[in-house]
């Protein structure tokens, strides 16, 4: 089985040529996930990579996009539940979230939002947030995260630009 390799990120929030700067230095993947809230970054992310294999969802801020808040799919054989994390009251705790990435049978439930990254398994489901790429609270550094999927299973971490 050949490893399957993502690239994990939210909340751009119209800092696409930090984006797009990622893209083209992180080295190769095979997928990219958006948690929400690049409505507009997307959309100039398909025209300069039209070819990009991406699952996204729309963000609270996010108000006319037509895509969906939530979605479920496979990748490299797991299951990853995407959403953007507003709806689950993320910013106070995970249970909510948690509780749905379980009832979704989810191996990896990915969510923004909060700007804060994170990888957290302590409800019995693996939790990532990536952190923001557009803004950021604090002194926070940008991140982002990856995920492998290969024959040892499942390696999910955050990344820090520069």
């Amino acid at each position: 089985m050949k490893t399957m390799r993502i690239l994990v990120v939210s909340d751009t929030h119209g800092n696409y040529q930090l984006l797009h700067k990622l893209l083209t230095t992180v080295g190769p993947f095979d997928l990219l996930i958006h948690a929400g809230d690049g409505g507009n970054d997307l959309l100039q992310l398909a025209r300069d990579f039209p070819d990009l294999p991406r699952y996204a969802v729309a963000g609270n801020c996010d108000p006319f996009s037509r895509l969906p808040r939530e979605l479920c799919f496979e990748a490299g054989g797991q299951r990853i539940f995407l959403t953007h994390g507003d709806r689950y009251g993320v910013k106070h705790d995970l249970l909510r979230l948690a509780l749905k990435g379980k009832a979704s049978q989810a191996d990896l439930v990915i969510f923004g939002h909060t700007h804060l990254p994170l990888l957290d398994q302590s409800h019995g489901v693996m939790l990532l947030n990536p952190g923001s790429l557009g803004s950021c609270r604090g002194e926070r550094k940008h991140s982002y995260g990856w995920v492998e999927i290969g024959p040892d299973g499942m390696n999910p971490e955050i990344r820090f630009m520069g």
